[in-house]
């Protein structure tokens, strides 16, 4: 079924109700977020819409350093200097409205169609007429429609924070006079990895932006592993995020590589991280995870190499409310109800040299 056309407020005759178990259909996975702790299960409070965190790098030695000298002054004076990142936390606000009616007539029940007029159906007034309309008998599971819709306005509030996770671009909300017009919005996985010290792999002919991009292999999953060890990211908890049909292209060489390129062998689904199943996949750098994301928030051009042991969600505390609560909102003299979800997040994804991008995937 679709989005109710005008939900400013949901009434009676909006609400469609059937017999029988109800079963959910449609987006509703967000395993990336829910591996990072989800929307209660964990991560940073903060009292402040900004958030940081501080890199420092050390010397790179790549030629015969100079040796001391027995008695001597040192060989050189040492100094390094730090560099910071910022992330906001992102207003996510949904709100649910509907009349006292359509709260209470949740055992008003929806006809179906027959093929003929066989039932003899009511007509209101102590007679009846044969129809092809029938109703059945049994109970509607649904008996708290306010509930049920503030439940599924709750998932879509997940689904759009995975999104952002992948694809949101930074803005801090600071714009003068109108914050409306610069609403704050966290930096996704994207735009991460392009910030300075940040890496990317483009999966191309010539490992570089515009050349003839390529399906994606295990050689480009071992050389995305490699720019991340010669950029000197710890590696602890590496995870490859593709969608559907970039696993299934994967899927195909695990046995039959590419002409010269990377064998690589599936273990059994061994590691757990934060609740969700990851497959487990040897390469010459070592173990790396396979976690599936929806093809609506990670298209097939690109994919991602991240750290999970490096990111978590940030909530911005609202005193007196908590992180990720449910508000009424005033209906003044208005026979019916209006609710909220209201919460303020972004995602710490620690410095961007601890994970890569894989950009420039040709479309299996």
């Amino acid at each position: 079924m679709a989005a109710i056309t005008t939900p400013d407020p949901i009434y009676s005759q909006d609400i469609n109700n059937f017999q029988g178990e109800l079963f959910r259909v449609g987006g509703q996975r967000t395993p990336f977020l829910s591996a990072m702790g989800g929307l209660n299960g964990g991560g940073k409070v903060i009292q402040s819409t900004f958030f940081q965190f501080q890199t420092a790098d050390n010397a790179t030695i790549s030629s015969a350093p100079t040796e001391g000298t027995e008695g001597g002054q040192p060989t050189e004076y040492l100094g390094r200097n730090r560099g910071a990142y910022t992330q906001v936390t992102q207003i996510f606000h949904k709100g649910v409205k509907m009349s006292y009616t359509a709260m209470a007539a949740y055992n008003t029940q929806n006809t179906f169609d027959t093929t003929a007029a066989f039932p003899a159906s009511s007509d209101g007034d102590r007679t009846v007429t044969a129809a092809d309309k029938l109703a059945l008998f049994g109970g509607n599971p649904i008996t708290d429609e306010m509930a049920e819709q503030l439940e599924l306005a709750l998932e879509k509030v997940a689904r759009e924070v995975e999104w952002f996770a992948i694809n949101g671009t930074f803005a801090d909300g600071t714009a003068v006079g109108n914050p409306v017009g610069d609403n704050r919005t966290f930096r996704g996985l994207t735009a991460h990895c392009a910030l300075n010290g940040g890496n990317v792999y483009y999966n191309t002919s010539t490992e570089a932006t515009g050349g003839t991009a390529k399906k994606l292999d295990w050689d480009a999953v071992a050389k995305g592993l490699k720019t991340l060890y010669d950029a000197n990211a710890p590696v602890k908890n590496p995870v490859l995020l593709v969608n559907s049909a970039n696993l299934l292209e994967l899927n195909k060489q695990l046995h039959v590589p590419q002409s010269g390129g990377t064998t690589a062998a599936v273990l059994p689904r061994d590691r757990n991280v934060g609740g969700i199943n990851i497959d487990t996949v040897i390469t010459p750098f070592g173990s790396i995870g396979m976690m599936v994301l929806d093809s609506n928030i990670l298209g097939s051009n690109d994919a991602f190499i991240v750290d999970m042991a490096y990111i978590s969600p940030i909530f911005t505390n609202i005193p007196g409310k908590g992180t990720v609560f449910i508000r009424d909102i005033d209906q003044d003299d208005y026979a019916r109800v209006a609710k909220a979800i209201y919460m303020e997040m972004g995602v710490d994804f620690g410095p961007p040299n601890y994970h890569l991008h894989i950009d420039e995937i040709a479309t299996p």
